[in-house]
């Protein structure tokens, strides 16, 4: 059943009950879209090649034989990549900056293509030149005496090796400065770029460290490692763990440990008897302590003046005295004298001894500047501290015994080539230790004037930015659109 027009397809009126008495007004007032709807489906599938019910499900559904790859989500609190690294990385999909670039054509490509045509012509007519006759000449005569050179080059090699193929030192052959001045023999070095400055011959380019540029790996970290070594690597990844155990257990101790649990802690009761301590009228027991100190104090008090009482008054010395006490010092000096005398005269017999002293501390000497050559050689096997921050050592890349392959086809990579590179060049003092700084994004203050400060003519700041920045968003869609 057809229900009255409610769209505007026929223009017809919006009453609900409208006249259909005659051909015309039925058209007029009834709706028509689900018939047209109808017909236009019927349309379409004709169009594509019949009714979609009718089709099989061959047609219709296709089987997927190779399971989609799913995109890893990425974890937002996984620390991401440092800066330096990335730049390392390169920039995936970025465009060449300058895409027209020079480039030299080749001689064919240089010729004219007319001349070009008419070359080629001639010589489907048969009409050759005589410069192309002779290069096809000399070009068979070089092969033939390439190919009769190959058995004499494969028999003229080098059998003794007594110096250095890598090595590039040339003693610079200048004039001799006997005949010739300063001046032009470093006029010839610059001309031969054989000049060497005063600075450069004694400069030491050195960055206080002796490791080397790339380590040779432990033994125990080689894809098919023997079982010593392997342990070994094992026991000192796990010393290395231990240790970072230890601290964390240091820093527990020290922060959270030296607190009271929730058992132990101070209570209502215990704080009031704690502010309690001292008063007598809260605490009985005090007052015989009181007591007790007070009788001992009166005690102590007698002790002392009984010592007073015995205390003579001080009497000034007697002529007799003073002589005895000056007898007494001219003794003691005679005394010192020969003391030191006989010190002296044992001195010459134990010569032996005194030199045996003497070698002693010239062999402590010795080792004591050994042990300083030790200690700076241990410094320069090691970073030096040129940031705020201290050196962490990478992670041991280890392999457990479930995880060893025996060859190199089926090994997993561990670690990270970048951050072994960039670790040793901090090991060897190239660059300072790096943290990755966290930036703060600061909100820019929004300014505004106001009203009663404002002269009338002036256009607010805050319009003019939203209008510029508009218009670079216009241009930039201009610019795609071209492109």
């Amino acid at each position: 059943m057809l229900n009255m027009a409610e769209s505007g397809e026929k223009g017809a009126p919006k009453m609900s009950k409208a006249s259909k008495k005659n051909k015309k007004s039925w058209r007029k007032n009834v709706d028509m879209t689900g018939v047209n709807q109808f017909l236009e489906e019927k349309r379409f599938e004709e169009r594509v090649g019949g009714s979609f019910a009718d089709r099989p499900d061959e047609k219709l559904f296709t089987i997927e034989k190779e399971a989609k790859i799913v995109p890893e989500k990425r974890n937002r609190k996984e620390v991401k990549k440092l800066r330096c690294f990335a730049n390392l990385e390169g920039l995936p999909g970025a465009k060449d900056p300058k895409p027209i670039r020079n480039f030299t054509l080749k001689p064919e490509d240089r010729e004219n293509p007319i001349v070009r045509d008419m070359k080629t012509k001639k010589i489907k007519s048969g009409k050759i030149q005589k410069k192309f006759v002779d290069s096809k000449l000399d070009r068979q005569k070089f092969l033939k005496t390439k190919e009769a050179n190959k058995e004499e080059a494969l028999t003229r090699r080098r059998t003794e090796f007594d110096f250095d193929l890598w090595d590039t030192t040339e003693d610079p052959k200048l004039p001799s400065p006997e005949w010739i001045k300063p001046e032009a023999i470093t006029h010839a070095a610059l001309g031969t770029g054989k000049f060497v400055p005063k600075s450069a011959k004694s400069r030491e380019i050195s960055t206080g460290t002796n490791l080397p540029a790339v380590e040779v790996p432990d033994a125990g970290a080689s894809y098919n490692p023997s079982v010593g070594d392997h342990q070994t690597l094992l026991w000192k990844a796990a010393m290395v763990e231990i240790e970072k155990e230890k601290e964390i257990q240091k820093i527990e101790r020290q922060t959270t440990g030296m607190f009271p649990s929730r058992k132990n802690a101070p209570t209502e009761k215990s704080y009031i008897m704690e502010m309690s301590e001292g008063i007598v009228e809260l605490n009985p027991d005090m007052e015989n302590t009181e007591v007790e100190e007070e009788t001992i104090g009166n005690a102590s008090e007698l002790d002392v003046e009984e010592d007073c009482s015995n205390i003579s008054g001080l009497k000034p010395k007697t002529r007799k005295q003073k002589r005895d006490k000056r007898k007494r010092m001219f003794e003691e000096q005679k005394k010192a004298r020969e003391r030191d005398l006989k010190i002296r005269e044992i001195e010459v017999i134990r010569v032996k001894s005194i030199n045996k002293e003497l070698k002693v501390e010239e062999q402590q000497t010795v080792d004591n500047q050994e042990k300083k050559k030790v200690a700076v050689e241990k410094k320069m096997s090691g970073p030096l501290k040129l940031s705020n921050y201290d050196y962490e050592a990478q992670d041991i890349e280890i392999k457990l015994s479930d995880e060893l392959t025996g060859n190199l086809r089926n090994l997993k990579q561990e670690g990270s080539l970048l951050e072994d590179r960039f670790k040793s060049l901090q090991r060897r003092n190239m660059i300072e230790v790096r943290v990755k700084q966290k930036t703060v994004k600061r909100l820019k203050r929004k300014t505004f004037e106001k009203r009663s400060h404002r002269m009338g003519w002036e256009e607010n700041q805050n319009k003019v930015v939203k209008r510029i920045r508009q218009e670079t968003k216009q241009r930039q869609k201009r610019k795609q659109q071209s492109s």
